[in-house]
């Protein structure tokens, strides 16, 4: 895995050699941070629930995140993760959360957390836990008025009805659909 954008553009990161974590292609997170802007992640705190790979993480900061924290069950996951962020350097910045997303959103909303960005990408299977997401976080009070959440999903993956957000952009890139939502 490459990193697409920012101060690492270029840089090559540990790979993920587990089968059941999907990352997001590259071409996926370059369209994502075009839309969003070229400094859409400067000095803002970012979570990448249903972390995988940790990549939207890593993205985030080589973009100049200034705090970002990366939530998944998954222990190779985790590993993972930490083995990329000791790599680049950003273990300071950037923090892990082993646990499943229902119950880091409570543990992050108790660190007095807002969140400027959230990236979402739950199993392709269960597109209902990213809805979630979206509502428990905004029920804890971990988003800003301007926060920003991408959902990623299957393209044919018909999505459940967020309460708390609306999307105001879809993007499609082969089988994958990035939806945007914000207040």
């Amino acid at each position: 895995m490459q990193i697409t954008g920012g101060k690492d553009r270029g840089r090559k990161i540990n790979p993920v050699k587990n089968p059941a974590i999907r990352p997001s292609k590259a071409v996926v997170r370059e369209a994502l941070f075009s839309v969003l802007g070229p400094q859409c992640c400067v000095g803002k705190v970012v979570a990448d629930f249903f972390a995988g790979s940790g990549i939207m993480t890593i993205e985030a900061m080589s973009r100049g995140a200034s705090q970002a924290y990366s939530v998944d069950s998954n222990s190779s996951s985790c590993a993972l993760i930490r083995a990329n962020f000791d790599l680049l350097k950003v273990s300071s910045e950037a923090r892990i959360l082993r646990m499943k997303v229902d119950q880091a959103i409570p543990r992050l909303a108790s660190y007095g957390l807002k969140f400027d960005i959230v990236f979402i990408d739950p199993p392709y299977s269960e597109p209902q836990l990213g809805i979630d997401a979206i509502d428990l976080s905004a029920a804890a009070g971990i988003f800003n008025p301007d926060t920003v959440v991408i959902f990623e999903h299957r393209h044919k993956t018909v999505i459940p009805v967020c309460r708390t957000m609306t999307i105001w952009k879809h993007k499609r890139y082969g089988q994958t659909v990035l939806s945007f939502y914000r207040f």
